[in-house]
């Protein structure tokens, strides 16, 4: 059935993160046409412009730098007061670099976890009250690479890896408390980001054993392809399910 056809998010509030293209941008879309109002975090302004423009829904954007410790805790208690409350907190927002295991510095690894890892956490941590409040739900983003590990990018398997234990505990922790949390793993997704990567020097080009395996879907998914597991997530559908990590690979993990 297509989110046209219901309105599950009616009257509901969702803090969208990475929402300036990608998944994010895809997502927004989906949850806008269930009648969500929706905040929408980036730190690229003209992306972020674009994606509430063409969303059909009540938005209220907000520019933050993932990179500065403290700006994701201050975006997301800024995204609590934007439509007086929230029900969803759904976190796509990060970056992917590929660097061979010995020449990562410090400075790339910590602001890749800082990103990717450190700037989640302090988004669920800064939206708990709101979503207590209205027995809301987190959705968080990893990677496969965070589940069956990646060569050339042991920075960002560890922070993605970082956010399968981060779900789960929340979900442990905060469930007395009326909150879910989950926690979806995309594979490969055709995403402008993932395109204009460049080749890494004396390194052979991205495994073949992360692609999909399912027919006419061998080169990846479009972002929308997976944006319907976000909104199921976020949604009254999922009011039993929490905990969970859920794989959107294609199949690649059963080759």
């Amino acid at each position: 059935m297509e989110g046209g056809a219901m309105q599950r998010f009616e009257g509901k509030v969702v803090l969208i993160t990475g929402a300036a293209s990608g998944i994010g941008r895809a997502v927004v879309r989906r949850i806008a046409r269930e009648g969500a109002a929706l905040v929408l975090a980036d730190r690229d302004r003209e992306g972020l412009s674009q994606t509430a423009g063409s969303s059909g829904s009540k938005t209220v954007p907000l520019l933050y730098d993932a990179a500065q410790p403290g700006a994701s805790a201050d975006m997301a208690e800024r995204a609590a007061e934007a439509f007086g409350g929230l029900d969803a907190v759904i976190n796509i927002a990060g970056i992917y670099r590929r660097q061979h295991a010995d020449r990562i510095t410090a400075q790339h690894w910590a602001q890749m976890i800082q990103i990717d890892l450190t700037s989640v956490f302090e988004i669920c941590q800064a939206a708990l009250p709101a979503l207590e409040s209205r027995g809301g739900s987190i959705i968080n983003t990893s990677s496969t690479a965070g589940l069956r590990g990646i060569a050339y990018a042991a920075h960002y398997a560890a922070a993605k890896a970082g956010i399968l234990g981060l779900t789960q505990a929340l979900a442990a922790e905060w469930a007395p408390r009326g909150i879910r949390a989950n926690v979806v793993v995309p594979g490969r997704v055709q995403t402008s980001i993932a395109s204009a990567l460049p080749p890494l020097k004396d390194a052979p080009s991205m495994s073949r054993a992360h692609d999909p395996i399912l027919p006419d879907l061998t080169e990846g998914v479009a972002p929308e392809g997976i944006a319907g597991l976000y909104a199921y997530l976020a949604s009254e559908d999922a009011r039993f399910v929490t905990g969970a990590i859920h794989v959107a690979d294609g199949g690649a993990g059963l080759g």
